[in-house]
């Protein structure tokens, strides 16, 4: 298996959605944050866990990310972004 280090802009965002992640637990959800990042670098979204207090259990960072871009990217933008989360990903 070959590690990958991330770099220093990555870290960046995996820290931000581990700050997410907690702005979740002190809300009463469940411990995950996501971050969407485009081809550039640049943030375009992001979200965390709302699961518990929408009562909604389709209101996972991810999902909502995904909403997000169906709605305001274009279809190569979208394969060209990146997510960051702080955790692995509903399946």
């Amino acid at each position: 298996m070959t590690l990958i280090e991330p770099n220093a802009a990555e870290l960046r965002h995996l820290e931000r959605a581990v700050e997410l992640a907690a702005e979740a637990v002190r809300a009463g959800d469940e411990p995950f944050g996501s971050v969407l990042v485009g081809a550039d670098g640049q943030v375009l979204a992001e979200d965390r866990n709302r699961v518990n207090s929408l009562d909604d259990n389709t209101r996972h960072p991810e999902f909502e990310l995904v909403r997000w871009a169906t709605a305001h990217l274009t279809e190569r933008q979208r394969a060209e972004a990146t997510v960051f989360t702080s955790g692995e990903h509903c399946p």
